[in-house]
């Protein structure tokens, strides 16, 4: 029998990106393995025409009690040989122990107590490039690499249809400089950069490349997106609300370049290989997308970075002394490296 895998990754958008290089790796090194992966609900689209899945189970973020024994039920049909645990929280080390896998694998620092779960648990070295190598580093026993961590997202033609319409009714394809969107929020407020510095950058921008910019983001970020466009000299464009998750990974493949916060929407700019400038405030600087169409603007000299959960800052160094002009620098360094002035 061929080996069974179960990835437990169920959210959230950003760390599911992260994770893709998990299921890309064990099938090049286990190729007739079957991979099932467990993920929420709302961030299954993630991982759809994603050829190296094999079977997407979802599970709602906040399962009742009938949705819950479903999923023990589906889980327990399907004699999975091993789980793989890349979340490594009290939810994920439940799905990870129902699915009876008899090698179940975790990390040493795995919280809310869930290392119960696991029989086997790697540790962090500390020393990666990108965050996905952490994950990477769990299927190491089947010969996984760490050197293939860039994320993937495969999106197919129907995903562009809100793209293409917003690029020809804006005339993008006849703006004189690079379209630049701008990750302006995140799910984690601490890792948001102060709007006033993206007041500033957008305005720069638009005078140094003669940049058009875009304002992408959910529903729920539109009236903040709003306020914030209308505090920019030149008014960009906001798409905020307008996507939903694979459209909003193709606009940002569209996109000449994407600048962001440590959020989501960076992490798939990343994954879709579009030109990043990562915005690292509290985060570990090993979460900043990396390599030649990449750059991270950070302060180095912070000693409580990485912030830990729920730590409270009273001096925001990290964001504060990380100035427009630092950015903007990156920025306009990558645009130049990319022909894009």
């Amino acid at each position: 029998m061929s080996e069974r895998f179960l990835i437990v990754r169920m959210s959230a958008m950003g760390d599911v990106v992260q994770s893709t290089p998990v299921a890309r790796g064990l099938k090049a090194a286990r190729p007739d393995c079957h991979i099932t992966w467990l993920i929420n609900t709302p961030f299954a689209p993630l991982l759809y025409h994603n050829p190296h899945v094999d079977e997407i189970l979802t599970v709602p973020r906040r399962p009742n009690l009938a949705e819950f024994v479903e999923v023990w039920w589906q889980l327990k049909q399907r004699e999975f040989t091993t789980t793989i645990d890349l979340q490594c929280l009290l939810k994920s080390a439940v799905a990870t122990l129902a699915s009876g896998a008899p090698r179940r694998i975790g990390r040493e620092d795995a919280r809310e107590f869930a290392s119960f779960a696991y029989n086997e648990m790697t540790s962090d070295p500390g020393n990666h490039d990108y965050v996905s190598q952490l994950y990477l580093e769990q299927c190491h026993a089947f010969g996984v690499s760490t050197d293939e961590y860039i994320p993937d997202i495969f999106l197919v033609d129907e995903d562009y249809g809100p793209v293409n319409r917003l690029w020809a009714e804006e005339r993008l394809d006849e703006a004189p400089g690079p379209v630049i969107a701008m990750v302006t929020f995140s799910a984690q407020p601490r890792r948001e950069w102060p709007e006033d510095y993206f007041v500033a950058l957008a305005d720069r921008l638009t005078q140094s490349l003669g940049a058009r910019i875009i304002i992408p983001g959910t529903a729920a970020e539109l009236e903040r997106a709003e306020a914030l466009a209308a505090r920019m000299a030149v008014p960009p464009i906001v798409f905020a609300g307008q996507t939903a998750l694979r459209e909003a990974a193709a606009l940002l493949e569209r996109a000449d370049m994407v600048i962001g916060a440590d959020s989501g929407l960076t992490h798939l700019a990343y994954a879709v290989r579009s030109p990043v400038v990562s915005i690292i405030g509290p985060s570990p600087v090993r979460n900043a997308p990396t390599g030649p169409l990449t750059r991270a603007a950070y302060i180095e000299d912070i000693p409580c970075r990485p912030c830990r959960p729920h730590q409270r800052c009273d001096h925001r160094r990290c964001m504060r002394e990380l100035t427009p002009e630092i950015v903007a620098g990156a920025a306009e360094d990558l645009a130049a490296s990319q022909g894009l002035v």
